[in-house]
């Protein structure tokens, strides 16, 4: 008996290893996700019963002088059960070549064993059955970087990760993986962006949240920010001072800026320089506090593509959270495109005057790039 509920829990634990990342998408894998929770464990019981020694299970136990050598470790045990669980899976694909879930599963079943070059395979051929399934297309980006054994995410898997965050701007392994590829470029601004995208659809406290914060906090650190962690930030709403009794002084609280405030921002490119843009050029949005230098308030960055742009900066632009973008009277918005498309300016790059706004009235703001940075 003994041994048949540890032969249930090992494969129990086994299937949940492979499925639980499905378990993270959308509906429809949750639903393979659960299939093979509860299919594996019974398909290798059932296996065992059929090709397997069942009446080993009544044999006597092992003298206690036999040597330890002859008795593989648990380690090796559930090593050698999951290789056989892929080979089972990769069987399952030989038989159902055009079967794009399964060879998902395989892949990222594959990639948790660290068989990178193999999960590859596996991911390419689903996402050449499905294209354009952000899932598919993240995971296969994320298994390439391991390949190729190099931190930086190169530039046809930075393209493909963009192109699932454009499909689904959500993608959480996605937003984690293009703030790491900002960081990496040095644009700080950029990360904290994605990462902040991220952190709203982790639970707060879990493992992923903490992991997230501790990147964004880092790069406030490089871009001299103060450290402002967003869990702290969260709790400040539980935590608001109790209401003043009769005869007592109203507690002093900063008011949130109203609903809907924004600084509504056109831009526009000279004729002769918008055909001089390469493909890896940036448009940045800077806003400062008026006649303020050093780290901005608030930044975008896009594509310079589409002039006239138009865009609307809200407190949710901000790179230090908790403020209001109401708390300064006067702003200073610039802009800027980055031939190498990162925050920091060069030589080259082309600009626009920066023009100031009034917070306590408010109108369109008008930039145009027409200036070559000498």
């Amino acid at each position: 008996m003994n041994f048949w509920i540890f032969a249930i829990a090992l494969f129990t634990v086994s299937a949940a290893i492979i499925s639980w990342p499905l378990f993270t998408g959308p509906a429809r894998d949750k639903i393979t996700g659960l299939f093979v929770l509860l299919m594996l464990p019974l398909a290798g019981i059932l296996l065992y019963q059929n090709i397997g020694t069942p009446e080993a299970i009544n044999l006597p136990s092992v003298a206690a002088t036999q040597s330890s050598a002859q008795q593989p470790s648990a380690h090796s045990a559930q090593q050698g059960q999951m290789d056989d669980l892929i080979t089972a899976l990769q069987q399952r694909m030989n038989e159902n070549p055009e079967d794009p879930e399964g060879w998902l599963i395989l892949g990222r079943s594959l990639k948790t064993m660290q068989r990178y070059e193999e999960a590859e395979t596996a991911l390419s051929t689903a996402n050449r059955l499905v294209p354009g399934n952000p899932m598919i297309m993240v995971e296969l980006a994320e298994t390439r970087l391991f390949v190729s054994g190099e931190p930086q995410i190169s530039p046809e898997n930075l393209q493909l990760i963009e192109s699932a965050l454009a499909i689904d701007p959500n993608q959480q392994k996605g937003l984690w993986l293009m703030g790491m590829a900002s960081a990496q470029d040095g644009d700080d601004a950029q990360a904290i962006t994605y990462w902040k995208r991220l952190l709203e659809q982790l639970e707060p406290a879990s493992g992923p949240f903490d992991a997230v914060t501790q990147q964004i906090e880092m790069a406030q650190t490089r871009m001299g920010l103060p450290v402002v962690s967003p869990s702290v930030v969260a709790k400040s709403a539980d935590t608001m001072p109790p209401a003043a009794g009769p005869g007592q002084a109203k507690p002093v609280v900063s008011t949130p800026a109203a609903a809907g405030f924004g600084i509504p921002v056109t831009i526009s490119i000279a004729d002769d320089l918008a055909a001089s843009l390469p493909a890896s050029a940036a448009l940045f949005i800077f806003i400062h506090p008026a006649g303020g230098a050093g780290m901005p308030l608030a930044v975008k960055r896009l594509a310079p593509q589409g002039f006239p742009l138009s865009l609307n900066f809200t407190d949710a632009d901000l790179l230090r959270p908790g403020g209001s973008l109401q708390d300064f009277d006067k702003l200073d918005i610039s802009a800027r495109i980055s031939m190498a498309g990162v925050a920091n300016g060069a030589p080259g790059d082309i600009q626009a005057n920066r023009e100031t706004v009034d917070t306590k009235n408010v109108t369109t703001i008008a930039l145009n790039l027409d200036q070559r940075v000498p």
